[in-house]
């Protein structure tokens, strides 16, 4: 019978396997990479399409400039005679408001240079060329924009551009916009990860009040105001939250019904072995043995149904103001023939706690520490005043303790320490445990008295 009741417990309280969560990737991230991918992506084009409209109306610009250079060349006297006196000052200022030299020629209809300007090349631009026309072509391994204008007699006026110099404008131009463009650019990042981080807000939110809850805390996730897109996480998690809660209700009720029941049944047998004892009139050490076994099972009950009880709930927990002097006149070690020794420095009295779950963790850690102490044992409890305003409560002995590799599993259900021959069902610290996690306290195992036995802590927090 205890052997199905602690599988059934054990079962519960398996400790799950910790799911190693990948790394995973980063939505804010994302979405700026994805913003600013667009953003820039969009900027090329766009700076693109500004360069392409502004280099051809340049080009028209330029190309009216050709034109008007070269009906001004055809004034000119292939002579070298007089012409008019404006003519080259009007051709030079036009090339000088446009940043940009214009070279001139006159061709003869048999392709010869008649008339060149400064640095012009020797060769003809277009020397076959009869008809107007503006082209462009290599000269004297440099590309350049050539207009042509016939005049008389078969002669023509080329004026011509270098199109690297025609680049530089263009490239000046581009100078002129990629740093405003930058600035904006960076302007646009800064705004767009504040605004992505302010939209994120809401689900950093509800994953700070998932976070907050603790594992007895079961009730609805109320995210506040979420988006649309996170409520059906949220009602999903709610539904799993209200699936988990009525399924541990079923256990923790199945737990209390059990232990209920066994609770009739092992006092009729008990009484029946009693019965049994004095008709025989004789210590029978086999009837003894069955009545010490049914003893431990009836604790063992006892100790279920306390867990059960314990068991989270949907109300909080009503803590009041009690002295701790008077829970330790109540209590009374057991056996209580056993000569022990128990001590009291009480630096705090007042405590904000359940009177009834303060007193079972004190009567659990008082009543170990008694039965691995065994005779003679000395029981100090202790309380102090922590920096922060809580209340540290121990309660130390001087037994045969437990190792530091073992300390860790102290309070698991029906652990128990090998070779101390003592009787027990490792569910006290159990129960003390769960107390303290009601209280929202901290419990922690340390050394005993005069660095020996055990210490057992609980770290209350501050009102």
């Amino acid at each position: 019978m205890k052997r199905l009741i602690q599988k059934l417990l054990r079962r519960r309280s398996r400790p799950k396997t910790p799911v190693l969560r990948p790394d995973g990737w980063s939505l804010r991230r994302r979405l700026l990479l994805i913003v600013m991918g667009t953003s820039i992506s969009l900027w090329l084009v766009s700076l693109s399409i500004v360069v392409g409209v502004a280099w051809h109306a340049t080009s028209e610009v330029l190309d009216d400039a050709l034109e008007e250079g070269a009906r001004l060349v055809l004034l000119l006297d292939p002579q070298g005679a007089q012409a008019t006196p404006s003519t080259p000052g009007a051709l030079l200022n036009r090339g000088d408001a446009l940043k940009l030299r214009m070279y001139y020629q006159l061709v003869a209809a048999d392709g010869r240079v008649l008339l060149r300007g400064d640095d012009t090349p020797k060769t003809a631009f277009l020397p076959q060329a009869r008809r107007e026309v503006t082209s462009t072509v290599w000269v004297d391994d440099e590309l350049w924009r050539v207009y042509v204008r016939p005049g008389p007699e078969g002669v023509t006026a080329q004026v011509a551009q270098p199109m690297k110099e025609r680049l530089e404008l263009l490239e000046d131009m581009a100078e002129n916009l990629i740093w405003p463009a930058l600035g904006l650019l960076t302007l646009l990042g800064l705004l767009s990860w504040l605004l992505i981080r302010r939209l994120m807000r809401p689900l950093e939110d509800t994953a700070r009040h998932i976070n907050s809850k603790s594992p007895d805390d079961l009730t609805p996730v109320q995210g506040g105001n979420p988006p649309r897109e996170l409520q059906p996480i949220l009602d999903a998690l709610n539904a799993l939250m209200a699936r988990l809660s009525a399924a541990l209700e079923s256990e923790r009720q199945f737990t209390s019904d059990a232990a209920h029941e066994l609770r009739t049944p092992l006092a009729g047998l008990r009484m029946r072995v009693q019965l049994i004892e004095r008709e025989l009139q004789l210590p029978d050490p086999h009837l003894q043995q069955l009545r010490t076994d049914l003893d431990r099972c009836t604790t063992l009950v006892e100790s279920l149904l306390a867990l059960t009880r314990l068991e989270p709930q949907a109300e909080p927990l009503k803590r009041e103001t009690v002295d701790l002097n008077q829970i330790l006149d109540s209590l009374s070690p057991s056996p209580p023939a056993l000569p022990v020794t128990i001590e009291r420095t009480l630096a705090v009295t007042m405590l904000q706690a359940a009177p009834v779950l303060l007193s079972s963790a004190l009567r659990n850690l008082i009543g170990n520490a008694v039965l691995y102490g065994g005779a003679g044992a000395r029981v100090r409890i202790e309380t102090t005043r922590r920096s922060d305003g809580g209340v540290r409560l121990v309660v130390r002995d001087n037994g045969p303790g437990v190792s530091p590799d073992q300390r860790t599993r102290l309070g698991e259900k029906f652990f128990r320490v090998l070779g101390t021959g003592q009787p027990g069902n490792g569910l006290g610290l159990s129960i003390v445990a769960r107390i303290a996690a009601l209280h929202d306290a901290k419990l922690s195992f340390e050394d005993g008295l005069e660095g020996q036995g055990l210490g057992v802590a609980l770290d209350f927090p501050a009102n």
